[in-house]
Parts: C-alpha cells; structure tokens; sequence
C-alpha cells in the first residue's frame, strides 16, 4: 500500500517562490504530493486560506490539519524546513542567510520573471490561463507589460546574468552558496533560475561553469549526507592526529607520485582533486607542477594543515572539507583525479571509483596509490587487517588489485598502469605514536606480530631490526584513464 501523504504543496509551477519548496520536498523522505493549480488561478488558494491569503505556495499539513502560508512568524519555507529536518535556517547563518535570499527573490527574481513572462506563448497551458495571466500581470504592472518585456527580453536576460555574477564566485569558494551545505538560499536561487528555464528557450550564461555545477547538483539532490559510522571514525581519527602528518611523515616523500604520472603528460593549469588529501604532500606536489589543484579531505585539522603547507610552499591550492564517496562537483570537471594513502579508510571505495569516473574529463586520469595485498592471499591480509584496525582505528580494509580493476571495468575506465612493490615501513612503535594507538591496542598487536601466520610474515616481510619491528607494506599503484 503507497504511502500516505503528510503534506500536499499548491504550486503554480514554474513559480520562483514555488519551485524552491517542491525542491525541498522532493530533496526530503517526508511523504509528500504535489497539486499544480492554473497559471494565475488563485481560487483554490481563496477555498484553502478562507479568503485571508491569494498567493503560491500554499502547503497543507494533512496530519495536523493545518493550512500552511506566508504571515508574520510562520513562512512555508520554514515550517517545510522544521518538518523535514533540513536545517536549511542554520543560526549561525541566519543574518548572512537572510541577505542573500533577499538580494535572490528581489534583484534577481525581478529580472528572471520578465524573460519567463516574455515567451509565456511557449509555456501557456490554455487561453483561460493566457487570459489570467495577463489580468495579473497588468493589474500589478500597467497594461501592456507584456509586450514590453518581449520587445526588451534580451535586456533582461543580460541583467539576469549580471546580477547572477556574485553567485558565481561565492561558487569558486563554497561547494553551496555559504558553505559546504545548502542553505534556503541555495534553494530559493534555484526558484529563480527554474523559473528563468521555464520556458525551454533560455540557457545559463556559458561563463559561469560553477553555477551551471552547483545547478545541476541540486536538482538531482546531491546534497551531502550525514556522515556514516566508518566516515564519522576516519574523521575524529585524522581530525586528532592531523599534526602527526606534517614533514616528518613518510608521505612527505612524494616519489610515488612522481612514478605514477610520469607517462601522463600532464600540462600546467590542468585541473586535479587530490581526495584524501592528509597533510597535503599529494595536493602541493601537484601544484608545484603548475596543476590547478583542488584538495578535499573529511576533517578539517587536516585541510588546515594541507593550507599551512601550501603557505610554506608557496603554491595555491582551493580546499573542500567533504567526503570521498560523495564528490560535489559536475561532471567532467577534471583532468585529474588522486587519492594516495586513504582508500583503505574509505566506508565505500567502490563509490569513490564511480565518483571519480563522473568528475573526470574525456581522456582524463584517476590514480589510486594504497596499501595492498597479492590476490588469493585471505589469510595474511585478514591478519594485516586485524594488526592495523587495531593500530588504527578507522582502517577499513586492504583492497585487493583485482577489486580495483573490476571496479575501474564497471564504470569505463581504461586500467594503463599496475604496479604492486614492496615498500619498507618505519619500526612498529613509530606507527603506534602516529596512530596515538591505546596501550591495550598495541599490547593486542604485538601479540599478533609474535604469532603471525607464515603467509603474513612472508608476504610482509615482517621480521626484526636493531631491535625493531619492521615489515613491508604492498604498495598498490593503479592509473585508468577515462579513454
């Protein structure tokens, strides 16, 4: 048996103040339907509100049987937002918030109302609606408003885009409008651009890349989640420890990086997300090579050490604070996509392969380097497994090759380089302090060091020097291309 619904949206439906409430709706899990009423047809909203309101969008809460409009301390938006969880009125945001959304549903809606108007014989459902339409619109704006806008459209479309420059930018900065999640601003821009793109004869200025990406994120809601249990762990772990992946730390050598994209020919100002950045030794090299490079990285401790880096470096790099199964960015968006050293920390590596292969241009390339294991040895990568989610916390697993390369298969990426080496790891306890691993924990681990199966202590190499335990990791190095 369907659902039924909780509330019931009356739109009209290319409506800017209509639009953005459908959206949070349909970005929702609250049972909801939607009820199109005519192009300016105010009768059903007259019956709803008992003559004290004539305007979209109406919503009304079926279980609480309440009719929900725009009056002073009760917005729709608000009660939809309260209904839903969204927390798309964040208090820390709330004056910021305020003003765009005023600067949007004035200046912006003011200019994108006209050209939608302008070429309503493309959109007009019937003569009623056409007749109605133009009743309301000459009542509000002088007979003829019409015709003018039709004969000025191309003005007012260049002060659409005019007014919609500052978005962009914000964009080139925040993966929404204030930050790293939408707020109702990001949705109430949406109102204002859907109902420019009613007519199916506009298009967003071809200069502003990042709108047109953020757009299109939102109207397939991809908005970023709460974190999963294994993301919530990798974030605490890496937040805490972030100051032990500074210089002294073995990803500060970045040969293998080098290695890796040597045959890729990479030009300067190619664009490259380095996910997982860490301490950001990946995402600097990258930009000391004149790539434009964007880093992301799940805590924040990490993405400022990364920009403390990048100061000392003297390089620029553009930070993202989010996760790496979840990339906010459009496709084909870059010519290079890396994650060194994090994989095996990742709740869904599968989903970042899939990730990555959207984001990618056209001949574009993803280099996975991370701790491995030969295929067909369970036994002693079930006992590195166990030694490091003790040592650390928020390890995952080892990834086999062969998952790699079925993933790279399923979403058509082209596997040109793999490289399985053995590379030699500091002594165990220098591991231990990174990790601020428990005195419990390390006791457990050397336990399992000393009764450590032959298949691990050959594999690994596990064995002791001057005094210290030592063993090689199998450092996995993967390049496909998007080819």
């Amino acid at each position: 048996m369907a659902t039924e619904p909780r509330l019931r949206l009356y739109q009209y439906e290319n409506s800017p103040y209509c639009i953005p409430i459908r959206m949070m709706l349909e970005h929702s899990s609250v049972p909801h339907e939607i009820k199109t009423l005519p192009t300016c047809d105010p009768t059903e909203v007259i019956r709803l509100t008992g003559a004290n309101y004539y305007y979209v969008p109406i919503v009304e809460d079926i279980l609480a049987n309440e009719v929900i409009w725009e009056k002073p301390g009760v917005g729709v938006a608000q009660y939809v937002d309260t209904l839903t969880q969204s927390n798309l009125f964040p208090e820390k945001l709330s004056g910021l918030n305020q003003v765009v959304c005023q600067y949007i549903e004035t200046y912006c809606e003011d200019a994108s109302f006209r050209v939608c108007d302008a070429h309503y014989d493309k959109w007009i459902k019937s003569d009623l609606e056409r007749g109605l339409l133009r009743r309301h619109k000459e009542r509000k704006f002088g007979e003829g408003c019409l015709e003018d806008w039709k004969r000025d459209v191309e003005k007012w479309t260049n002060e659409l885009f005019e007014r919609l420059k500052p978005f962009e930018q914000m964009l080139t900065e925040n993966i929404f409008l204030l930050g790293d999640r939408p707020v109702y601003a990001d949705y109430a821009l949406c109102g204002v651009l859907g109902n420019f793109l009613y007519p199916g004869t506009t298009t967003l200025p071809g200069e502003s890349p990042q709108l047109k990406a953020w757009y299109n994120r939102m109207l397939k809601g991809e908005i970023p989640k709460g974190l999963d249990a294994t993301q919530s762990a990798a974030a605490d772990q890496f937040g805490k420890q972030s100051e032990q992946y500074g210089k002294g730390h073995i990803l500060a050598d970045v040969e293998d990086v080098a290695a890796a994209i040597a045959d890729l020919k990479l030009k300067p100002g190619r664009k490259a997300l380095d996910v997982a950045t860490g301490a950001g030794h990946t995402g600097v090299y990258l930009a000391s090579l004149g790539l434009d490079v964007t880093v992301c990285d799940i805590a924040q401790p990490m993405l400022d050490q990364t920009m403390a880096l990048a100061a000392e470096k003297n390089v620029k790099l553009t930070p993202q604070l989010h996760t790496a199964e979840q990339l906010p960015y459009g496709d084909s968006t870059f010519d290079l996509v890396v994650s060194r050293v994090a994989a095996h920390h990742f709740s869904s590596p599968e989903s970042f392969v899939r990730e990555a292969a959207r984001v990618l241009k056209m001949y574009g390339y993803l280099v996975v380097i991370d701790p491995s294991a030969l295929d067909d040895h369970p036994e002693a990568s079930a006992w590195m497994n166990e030694v490091e989610k003790l040592r650390d916390p928020s390890h995952v697993r080892l990834i086999m090759p062969r998952e790699w390369l079925y993933w790279c298969s399923q979403v058509g990426l082209r596997v040109v380089k793999k490289d399985l080496q053995s590379l030699k790891m500091p002594d165990l306890n220098w591991y231990f302090e990174v990790a601020n691993t428990p005195v419990e924990n390390r006791k457990k681990v050397l336990e399992l060091v000393a009764r450590a199966p032959v298949t691990a202590r050959e594999l690994f190499k596990l064995g002791t020097e001057n005094g210290k335990i030592i063993w090689y990791w199998r450092r996995l190095t993967l390049v496909a291309g998007k080819l």
